[in-house]
C-alpha cells in the first residue's frame, strides 16, 4: 500500500483542505504515515497570506526537500502553490508536483501523475457546484470539527490577498452543508466551527440577499448530535438582524462573535476599502450585546498600515477603550506584493508599527481584564478535551493543587486563539469529548482556572 505524510500549515480554512485530502486518498488505498521520512509522497499543504506564513511554508518545503530520499514524492498544495505555481518547482527542483487551492479535489489523479514523472501543476478553480469536501477524515479533537460553509472572496480589502488565491466567493448549498454536518455528528463531533473567508455572507451568491445564514444555522440546530455551532469570520458590513436574532435564540449557538474590524478610523478603513466607520461599528457591538447580554466578543486590528498617523492610533486606543472587547489580536501590517496596499505611500516604520501595537495591546489588556473578572465566580459549561501539564508561574498550581489539570472550553473560547478553562474535580470519571459544568474561580493573562461542579449538564435544544 502507498503511504502518504501531510504536513498542514496556516488556518482553520487550510486544515479542512487536508482533511479532504487526506479522505480522498485513504479512500482511493492510499495509507496515512505519521513520519514524513518514511512515506512514499509527502503534500505540504501551505499558506502565504502574509510574509511570515509565506517564510514557514518555505521552509518547511526546504526543510523536507534537503531530506527527500531516492524515490520519494514531494507536493506543494495550498495558497503558496497557488500564488507561485511553476516558479516553485523552477527555484525547488525536488517538488514533484503542485496543487493550488482549487484542485486539491484531484489530489489522486495529481499524485498518480507525480508517480508517474509528469511534474504536473495544477491551479486551475475547478467548478465545484457543491462544494462537497466529503469523504473527510477530521484531525481536530473528536467532539470538534471545522465546517467550511463558502470558498473565497468578493472583498477588495487592499491589503489582502485572498480573492487571488482562493478566487471568487462561492457558497456551498445548504444540502451538501447539512449532509456533511451530519455526517461529522455521526463522526462524534458536538461542536461545529463554521468558517468561510466571509462566514456572514453565506447564501449572497445564491440568491439570498437576507438572512441566509440565520435560515442556515437553524438547519444545523435540528442535526442530532450537535451541541455547539460556532461562527468564526463574521464581517460588518454582511451581519444583519437575523443573525443576530439567531445567535440570541438557537440554544446550540455559541453566545461568541468573531468580527474581524481591522481599523476604526474612517481614513484608515478607507484607505483598506473597509466597510463603515467605527462609530457604525460600535453600534454593531451594542446591537449584539441588547440581544444577547452573555456574548463574547473578539475581533483583529491592523497596526501600521500605510498612512496611518499618530492621530489614528489615538482614535482607535479610545475606539478600543469605548468597544470593551473581550478579546483582540493586534498584527503588524504586512506589505504583500499584489495588493493594491503595497503600492501605498507613506510607509509607517517597522520600530514605529511595534511601538503602537504595544501600545494598543496595553489599552485592549484593560478591558480584557475588565471582561475576565465579570466571570469569576459563574459557572459555565465546558467542553473537554485533554489532560494537560500546568505551567510553572501563572499560580495555577496553586490554585488547583496539582501539578496536571483537566483542559477545555467554553462557549466563551474559540480553539487555538482564545485560551480556555483549566479545572480539577471529578479525576475518575471525565473523559475528552464530553460536557462538564465549571465553576470559575479565577485566571490568568489567557485561560481561566476552576472546579468541576457537576457531570454532563442536560443537552441544549
Amino acid at each position: 500500500m502507498k503511504s502518504v505524510a501531510f504536513v498542514s500549515l496556516g488556518c482553520a480554512k487550510n486544515l479542512v483542505d487536508t482533511e479532504v485530502m487526506i479522505a480522498k486518498l485513504g479512500a482511493a488505498g492510499w495509507r496515512l504515515e505519521g513520519d514524513a521520512r518514511r512515506a512514499d509522497t509527502v503534500v505540504i499543504n501551505t499558506c502565504a497570506f502574509i510574509d511570515p506564513a509565506k517564510a514557514e511554508s518555505t521552509e518547511t518545503i526546504l526543510e523536507h526537500a534537503a531530506v527527500k530520499r531516492s524515490g520519494q514524492q514531494l507536493v506543494v498544495a495550498g495558497c503558496l502553490a497557488q500564488r507561485y505555481g511553476e516558479q516553485l518547482q523552477s527555484l525547488i527542483p525536488e517538488i514533484d508536483g503542485v496543487v493550488g487551492t482549487g484542485a486539491y479535489a484531484g489530489i489522486v489523479e495529481l499524485l498518480d501523475d507525480v508517480e508517474a514523472g509528469r511534474r504536473p501543476v495544477r491551479l486551475d478553480f475547478a467548478p465545484e457546484p457543491e462544494h462537497d469536501f466529503l469523504p473527510r477524515l477530521v484531525t481536530t479533537p473528536r467532539a470538534t470539527a471545522y465546517l467550511k460553509i463558502a470558498e473565497g472572496c468578493d472583498h477588495p480589502c487592499t491589503f489582502c490577498i485572498i480573492p487571488t488565491l482562493r478566487g471568487a466567493f462561492r457558497s456551498r448549498s445548504e444540502e451538501s452543508i447539512l449532509k456533511e454536518a451530519r455526517a461529522l455528528a455521526g463522526a462524534g463531533a458536538k461542536e461545529l466551527i463554521l468558517i468561510a473567508q466571509d462566514t456572514s455572507m453565506w447564501g449572497r451568491d445564491r440568491g439570498l440577499r437576507r438572512g441566509g445564514l440565520a435560515g442556515l444555522l437553524e438547519r444545523l440546530h435540528e442535526v442530532d448530535g450537535i451541541e455547539w455551532i460556532r461562527l468564526l469570520y463574521l464581517y460588518p458590513a454582511t451581519v444583519d438582524t437575523e443573525l443576530v436574532a439567531a445567535i440570541a435564540d438557537l440554544p446550540k449557538v455559541c453566545k461568541y462573535m468573531d468580527m474581524p474590524l481591522q481599523h476604526a478610523h474612517p481614513d484608515v478603513l478607507r484607505a483598506m476599502r473597509r466597510p463603515s466607520n467605527g462609530e457604525r461599528y460600535l453600534e454593531i457591538l451594542d446591537e449584539f450585546r441588547s440581544r444577547v447580554p452573555a456574548i463574547t466578543m473578539r475581533s483583529t486590528f491592523i497596526v501600521g498600515f500605510p498612512g496611518e498617523t499618530a492621530a489614528h492610533v489615538d482614535y482607535l486606543e479610545e475606539w478600543i477603550g469605548r468597544a470593551q472587547l473581550d478579546r483582540v489580536g493586534f498584527f503588524e501590517y504586512s506589505s504583500e506584493e499584489g495588493t493594491p496596499a503595497a503600492g501605498l505611500p507613506a510607509a509607517v516604520s517597522a520600530r514605529e508599527r511595534r511601538k503602537r501595537l504595544l501600545r494598543l495591546r496595553e489599552a485592549q489588556r484593560v478591558a480584557s481584564e475588565r471582561a475576565r473578572g465579570k466571570r469569576i465566580g459563574h459557572s459555565v459549561r465546558v467542553l473537554v478535551e485533554d489532560r494537560r501539564a500546568l505551567r510553572a508561574g501563572d499560580g495555577f498550581r496553586e490554585h488547583l493543587g496539582a501539578s496536571h489539570a483537566w483542559f477545555g472550553r467554553s462557549e466563551g473560547e474559540a480553539p487555538g486563539v482564545d485560551g480556555g478553562v483549566y479545572f480539577a474535580g471529578e479525576n475518575g470519571g471525565v473523559r475528552p469529548g464530553e460536557f462538564v459544568a465549571v465553576t470559575l474561580r479565577g485566571h490568568g493573562p489567557f485561560d481561566f482556572f476552576g472546579r468541576v461542579t457537576s457531570r454532563e449538564p442536560a443537552a441544549v435544544g
